[in-house]
């Protein structure tokens, strides 16, 4: 029987796809959220707030035909190929009731301890990290370099940029990483789709 290169089987094709809605939808929360915190003029927040939603929409339509397309491939039947599966399903799963768990965790503990402008930051290095185990699960080098661009941009602003310091109407140690985070976020998406996409239609 014919062996499928790992990263192109039909679980981590699933995977992959559904991991770029996630991370679209992810995206799409924090640019609403600095886009509302930024307090613009309503003609301004009107304009960056369609092409926000626009390039929501693009990218989720391309996600979801990724995914179709995805599962139209051949399962693998194969005792390797099962045995793969199992172990994506497993540690994807794993990996992402720890991403949940500890969003919740970080959010309550900064909220008692009255350290509010350090939830976004936090949650997003948090994102960030999540990248790191998904990257050797899904054999995807481009989520080790956003996982490790995204955490450090996070934890140099935490550490070097004074609360007090502002962009405009947001605060510096919120915007600096939320905006790399959703810029980051777009350009990584558009690669592993366009990857994904080239694949899938020579199937």
């Amino acid at each position: 029987m014919k062996t499928i290169t790992i990263h192109l089987r039909r679980t981590a094709q699933i995977g992959r796809a559904g991991g770029m809605i996630w991370l679209i939808t992810i995206s799409f929360f924090f640019a609403l959220l600095d886009l509302f915190f930024a307090k613009l003029s309503a003609l301004l927040a009107f304009s960056l707030g369609t092409l926000i939603l626009l390039i929501t929409v693009v990218l989720l339509t391309w996600s979801i035909n990724m995914l179709f397309l995805a599962k139209k491939l051949p399962d693998e039947k194969s005792d390797e190929g099962t045995k793969r599966n199992r172990y994506i399903k497993k540690w994807f799963l794993i990996i992402f009731i720890l991403e949940i768990a500890g969003l919740n965790i970080a959010t309550v503990t900064l909220l008692k301890l009255h350290f509010f402008q350090y939830i976004v930051p936090v949650d997003i290095l948090i994102v960030a990290l999540h990248f790191l185990p998904l990257g050797r699960i899904f054999v995807m080098p481009s989520y080790y370099f956003l996982g490790i661009v995204v955490s450090l941009i996070t934890i140099l602003t935490m550490f070097f940029i004074p609360v007090s310091l502002q962009i405009g109407n947001l605060i510096a140690i919120i915007a600096i990483p939320s905006l790399s985070f959703i810029f980051l976020n777009w350009i990584i998406i558009v690669y592993i789709l366009r990857d994904g996409m080239k694949y899938l239609k020579k199937t």
